[in-house]
């Protein structure tokens, strides 16, 4: 999931336009661009540390884990909130994370 997490950090900060036509979204501007690049800011930090937490402790990969798998629920309940104004970028932005969130519960489980 590290290693995994980490790579669609870099593709968001490298390649914002790219994601946001990937999701269809109509605003463009730059102010979008830049919150798809913080999201991969977070994404590659929560990759890099479950990576190095995985060569440290079984604990601390955990703790990292933890920490995605919460970010990726919390993004979920955004998008799902969204979906009241935008249905289409609500739904969107609310099943994106779900597969991250079954791999970061396969990886806890793993990791027991």
């Amino acid at each position: 999931m590290g290693y995994l997490r980490a790579a669609v950090g870099v593709a968001l900060i490298a390649a914002p336009k790219a994601t946001m036509k990937l999701l269809q979204a109509e605003d463009s501007s730059d102010g979008f661009a830049l919150l798809i690049r913080t999201v991969g800011i977070r994404d590659l930090v929560l990759g890099i540390g479950t990576i190095r937490a995985t060569y440290a402790s079984t604990d601390e990969a955990r703790q990292w884990l933890l920490a995605g798998l919460t970010s990726d629920s919390l993004d979920v309940i955004a998008g799902a909130a969204l979906s009241r104004r935008d249905a289409k970028a609500g739904v969107l932005a609310a099943v994106m994370p779900l597969p991250f969130i079954v791999g970061d519960l396969q990886a806890l489980s793993d990791a027991s």
